[in-house]
């Protein structure tokens, strides 16, 4: 009989989590023998259908709720903990030997302590601890039966910080790579959009908020094509609260050649047939378009914020880094960019593909997760 696992994952916005959480789902039906469960509280895994990976509907399509903001914070917190006895009446319906949570991780860790499953909690994204986080991983992540983390540098902060023994810390990296990423890529792009695509295109994507820092990237751009004859647009693409704040920018610096496109359920196609990829967030971890943009051979510039950059980018060997919180750097580092060679930019683009690409693929995924479970 197939043993049972169960995903927690629960998002309300549009994340590069809820599509990792699938690719690992997929990862361990491909390569192993269980029966997987995503549990869909807000409707999250709607859009992805598997006749071998089933879904335990909780709430439904909740799309009336805000995605942005600390009303969105608040949505989850309110609607995962109405969600408890729900997902107790599964646990005790399917059994599940384990739970691998992704998101707001200390309820299936509440649970343990009644039920005989156990819980792997894999950080996604950047751990930042203020106090009540810190009691929360105290009474609860440390229970874990262990913990995945996305980079080297996070999985020696948690092992420090919490007194955690290293065995049960282990990083292994998302299998977001797959050829239906290369194949989305090769869909045209839209009609009323082609026309940017005219001049040389420089990309950035995700969500309009705080952590991705889109102002700076605004600033440094600015700076490097305001006083000069070049014909470069910029595209970002994405939503979210910060989303005024940047056309307001944009306006007030007459910045002719800035598109904000919104979200896109496929920004592959924009991503590949740009010239480069930058990133200025002021914390990643790993940073999932970074690896995106390395698979479909799009050069990158990055901050070098914590702790995905820090770790994934080297400056001048697979990727230009810039100074975090200057956007003169950020300048200097597009001048850099525009007067690389072609052979430059072929071993900046090989050198990622080698050194990072290969570690975020399903088979690796999975080989590496079995060495925890087994």
């Amino acid at each position: 009989m197939k043993k049972t696992i169960f995903f927690w994952s629960p998002m309300l916005s549009h994340v590069g989590t809820i599509s990792a959480v699938y690719s690992m789902a997929k990862s361990l039906k491909d390569y192993g023998d269980f029966q997987i469960y995503l549990i869909n509280i807000f409707g999250e895994f709607q859009n992805f259908n598997d006749n071998e990976i089933k879904k335990i509907n909780i709430f439904g399509d909740l799309n009336s709720l805000p995605k942005t903001g600390i009303a969105s914070k608040i949505s989850i917190y309110i609607f995962t903990i109405l969600a408890i006895p729900l997902l107790i009446f599964w646990i005790i319906k399917k059994k599940p030997f384990l739970i691998i949570s992704n998101l707001v991780g200390y309820i299936p860790n509440l649970l343990s302590f009644f039920f005989q499953f156990k819980v792997i909690n894999s950080i996604q994204g950047y751990p930042r601890f203020n106090f009540i986080r810190n009691f929360v991983w105290k009474i609860f992540y440390r229970r874990s039966y262990h913990l995945i983390t996305m980079t080297n540098l996070t999985k020696s902060l948690i092992e420090k910080k919490f007194n955690i023994d290293k065995s049960r810390v282990t990083t292994i990296e998302n299998p977001i790579i797959s050829k239906k990423i290369r194949s989305l890529s090769n869909q045209e792009i839209d009609d009323k959009e082609k026309f940017i695509f005219t001049n040389d295109v420089y990309c950035s994507i995700g969500r309009l908020t705080r952590q991705k820092n889109f102002i700076e990237l605004l600033e440094g751009f600015h700076k490097f094509t305001k006083d000069k004859q070049k014909k470069i647009n910029l595209i970002i693409i994405g939503d979210g609260e910060e989303k005024n704040n940047l056309e307001n920018f944009i306006k007030k610096n007459k910045i002719q050649n800035c598109y904000l496109l919104g979200f896109k359920d496929n920004p592959f196609k924009y991503l590949k047939r740009s010239k480069l990829y930058i990133s200025t967030s002021l914390w990643e971890d790993p940073g999932h378009t970074l690896i995106e943009a390395g698979y479909l051979n799009v050069p990158i510039i990055s901050s070098g914020c914590p702790n995905g950059p820090k770790e994934i980018i080297k400056d001048h060997i697979n990727g230009l880094k810039y100074e975090l919180s200057d956007s003169d750097d950020l300048a200097n580092k597009f001048k850099e960019f525009y007067d690389l060679t072609d052979q430059d930019i072929f071993k900046l683009k090989k050198n990622f593909k080698r050194d990072v690409v290969h570690k975020y693929t399903k088979h690796r995924f999975a080989k590496k997760f079995m060495e925890i479970i087994n």
